[in-house]
């Protein structure tokens, strides 16, 4: 009872800041798979300089981007994190921290580290699925019976408490959504979340784009089919993306442009395997180091440059408890009127709907301070 009452106590005290923040961590460059789509792929060749996180320093980091930027929750990803030989070193001090760990991982190796992640404080785990059919996605990853690793994780996974989520590139290996969402749901997923097609190289130094995969070079009209697809895939297995989000892309898509500004530099980080905080990975210089790192460095500015998902999605979840920091600031100022429009802003309504639909990660991390 103690440790939920200060973790509520906890998230209420950023409500005036605009809520919690999130950092993705790339904890290494290298990776056991062979995706098609991502140049992390170690038959690539662009991993030339092998890096992996100091993990002795990873606690005296997160302490201060807990700290100076609010971040709540941490997502642990490479190349493929689980190669990293501290990564539960990694997840335990998240966990002690009261900052949410989560993990997106190919799992190849998670079979006999299941009961270790579970302990370690995991709460949900993203595994990558790129089509509907074991061979083809297989192939793909050139880790021939990975579906079955993949199963028998997820049995166990749940078992523990986990919740496993299907993480799905939207490439031209998914033919049939609702083949897709039928197939993560028998390997044992409780949803899946589709992350929105790159090709373009991104100016960070992470690799998951692809200049040269025909699996990613993809005509508007295939776009507009696959969001189609993923809205659709909501009638077998619950979708992570926001429907907001979707309802983004397609106006994105069409030339109406979004709704949603992208709040990464303000409320979303990336940390590389250097401890360099970029406000994105489609970001071309870090915004300091994590040891430099203060509040005056965010950067707020209403981007809407790219379609990476785990940024836009999650911002439109953002968009509410920043809004009401918005809010708290305009009467602090003596600003009413300005007060209510923050709030009264249409986007918000998308927002509440959003959060609603992520409210066990929420309440779980209220569980954790």
């Amino acid at each position: 009872m103690g440790s939920t009452r200060s973790g509520v106590m906890d998230l209420l005290r950023l409500v005036p800041k605009g809520g919690p923040a999130i950092v993705n961590v790339s904890v290494t460059n290298l990776c056991n798979a062979t995706c098609d789509f991502c140049n992390f792929a170690h038959d690539k060749g662009f991993v030339t300089d092998r890096r992996s996180l100091d993990a002795s320093r990873f606690e005296a980091a997160l302490t201060r981007l807990k700290e100076q930027a609010g971040v709540r929750f941490a997502t642990f990803m490479g190349g493929e994190p689980l190669l990293h030989p501290k990564i539960l070193d990694m997840v335990r001090s998240a966990t002690a921290l009261g900052v949410q760990p989560t993990m997106v991982t190919n799992g190849w190796l998670l079979p006999p580290k299941v009961d270790a992640l579970a302990d370690a404080g995991i709460t949900t785990l993203f595994i990558s699925i790129d089509a509907a059919e074991a061979a083809v996605h297989e192939k793909n990853r050139g880790l021939r019976g990975v579906c079955e690793r993949i199963r028998e994780a997820t049995a166990r996974l749940q078992a523990r408490g986990v919740t496993v989520i299907a993480s799905c590139a939207m490439t031209r290996l998914v033919t049939d959504y609702a083949a897709l969402a039928r197939f993560v749901k028998e390997l044992g997923f409780s949803a899946i979340t589709f992350s929105y097609p790159r090709k373009a190289a991104l100016s960070s130094n992470s690799l998951v784009w692809s200049e040269d995969s025909e699996l990613v070079d993809m005509t508007t009209e295939e776009l507009l089919a696959a969001f189609d697809g993923a809205e659709a895939a909501r009638a077998i297995i619950p979708v992570h993306n926001p429907r907001a989000g979707i309802a983004d892309m397609r106006r994105r898509l069409s030339g109406q442009g979004e709704r949603f500004v992208c709040h990464a530099g303000y409320k979303y980080f990336y940390m590389d395997w250097n401890y360099d905080v970029w406000r994105c990975e489609d970001w071309a210089e870090p915004m300091s180091s994590v040891w430099d790192f203060t509040p005056d460095r965010m950067v707020r500015d209403g981007c809407q440059a790219c379609t990476t998902d785990c940024y836009r999605d999650a911002s439109i979840m953002l968009h509410f408890p920043v809004a009401i920091g918005d809010a708290f600031a305009s009467l602090k100022q003596g600003r009413p009127a300005a007060a209510f429009r923050a709030l009264a802003d249409r986007r918000v309504a998308g927002s509440i709907g959003a959060v609603m639909g992520h409210g066990s990660r929420l309440a779980r991390l209220a569980g954790a301070g």
